[in-house]
């Protein structure tokens, strides 16, 4: 029993990172997500090293993610919730949403930020396959669409055509992995259906 014991408190300390994991997910709440996944890491995906995570503490950063949340109003505790992500981020090499159940088309204004030019959408897990994304928009607008993985493995990224609401879009999965929607305009944009379909 105390060999076991030390092997856990071994193990606690040289990954401490992947076992606070958890704890830390429970602490974003999924506006303070979907701010951080559709406005900013877009800049940082592709960075994943802990050496390039801000280590001076969420403090010296609240003006640089003041200055880059856009029109969203930003609370000291959700400037805390940014420096957790960004490390995650960095250091896990993953992206970090609270919701991992698949969207309900009624909750959609949760994965929106404020103005509507955004949206961060959990698909839930898909498996290995050939798929559909059936999305249609309340006005047409040029806007860019991407389906990613937790890995940041991209499955589909396009330019939806802004004279067409209705649109039928294909992808492929790879890996059985949780999957994300982003969607970003440089309008306002409201999402009437969104399904995927294998």
């Amino acid at each position: 029993m105390l060999r076991i014991k030390t092997i856990l408190i071994v193990l606690f300390l040289m990954c401490p990172n992947s076992l606070f994991s958890i704890e830390k997910e429970q602490n974003i709440n999924t506006k303070t997500a979907v701010v951080f996944n559709t406005l900013c890491a877009k800049c940082h995906e592709g960075q994943c090293s802990g050496r390039l995570s801000f280590d001076t503490g969420s403090e010296a950063v609240s003006s640089h993610i003041r200055r880059y949340s856009d029109d969203v109003n930003i609370s000291q505790n959700e400037i805390r919730q940014f420096f957790t992500l960004i490390n995650y981020m960095k250091k896990e090499c993953k992206l970090l949403m609270p919701e991992s159940k698949k969207y309900q088309i009624s909750e959609l204004n949760s994965f929106s930020i404020p103005s509507h030019m955004s949206y961060f959408i959990p698909l839930g897990i898909l498996k290995k396959g050939e798929y559909t994304l059936v999305i249609k928009l309340k006005e047409g607008s040029c806007s860019q669409i991407e389906i990613m993985s937790t890995k940041f493995d991209s499955s589909l990224d396009v330019v939806l055509s802004p004279n067409i609401k209705k649109q039928s879009l294909k992808f492929s999965i790879d890996e059985k992995l949780n999957y994300y929607l982003r969607l970003r305009s440089s309008k306002p944009l409201y999402v009437e259906i969104l399904e995927i379909k294998e």
